[in-house]
């Protein structure tokens, strides 16, 4: 379903086309942290795309006078590209890349095909659920990479599993360990976990599993083997 928010600003009332440093101006009254790089052209004749990272990812639009702020999304008709889900899955995809795979742990397919990035929490029932079908997935060849997500904060139970994993001789094993409820020693080591926290809230994730696919497009919840495989093709061949 479409949202259309349209909220009038006199942000610029006297200028008919405003540059980017006008209304980047006029934003930083009402969103933090923008910068120019954040405000682009957009196929829709009229309207500038805005990059908002705080609190949280989000794209909106400005009309080129900056007047005209439109919360909302904007769809190719021809194409039926949505093109801001577009923008936000790119969007992720490059967040995703900040962080490299030795942060992260990895169950890799032998015969590779797709990759998922998965945030995932050692205490929540439905990534357990995932984590039963590792080899399944592999098997299908989708390699599973998890990132730490308890979704209790810092200094918590959860949150001390995940550094015991994360900081185990053999995080893999002490992953299996810990989805089947098995406890780890509760060693404490430098380690990803903050880190992945951080990188979770800039993505707008919200539970657990929440999975990415390569695309920077994410399903939040609990999916089966054969019908994540059919998401990850869809999400896959939606963009050119």
């Amino acid at each position: 379903m479409l949202k259309s928010l349209f909220i009038t600003l006199a942000l610029l009332s006297t200028n008919i086309l405003a540059d980017k440093a006008d209304i980047l101006k006029g934003l930083n009254s009402y969103f933090s942290g923008v910068t120019e790089q954040d405000i682009n052209s957009t196929p829709f004749q009229g309207l500038y795309e805005v990059i908002l990272r705080k609190p949280a990812l989000d794209v909106i639009y400005i009309s080129e006078d900056g007047r005209y702020l439109a919360q909302g999304e904007v769809i190719d008709l021809q194409t039926r590209i949505n093109l801001t889900q577009y923008r936000m899955s790119s969007l992720a995809k490059e967040i995703l890349a900040t962080t490299a795979d030795d942060e992260k742990i990895i169950y890799k397919a032998d015969d590779e095909k797709y990759i998922i990035n998965v945030f995932t929490d050692v205490d929540c029932p439905y990534c357990r659920k995932l984590h039963k079908d590792v080899d399944a997935l592999n098997k299908l060849g989708v390699t599973m990479k998890y990132l730490a997500f308890p979704r209790t904060g810092v200094n918590t139970k959860s949150y001390y599993r995940s550094v015991a994993i994360w900081c185990a001789d053999d995080p893999k094993q002490a992953m299996n360990r810990g989805m089947i409820q098995k406890g780890n020693p509760l060693v404490d080591c430098k380690n990803p976990i903050i880190d992945h926290l951080i990188l979770a809230k800039k993505l707008n994730v919200t539970g657990t599993p929440f999975i990415f696919f390569e695309n920077g497009d994410h399903i939040p919840g609990y999916v089966k083997p054969k019908s994540l495989l059919k998401e990850i093709k869809r999400s896959l061949a939606k963009y050119p």
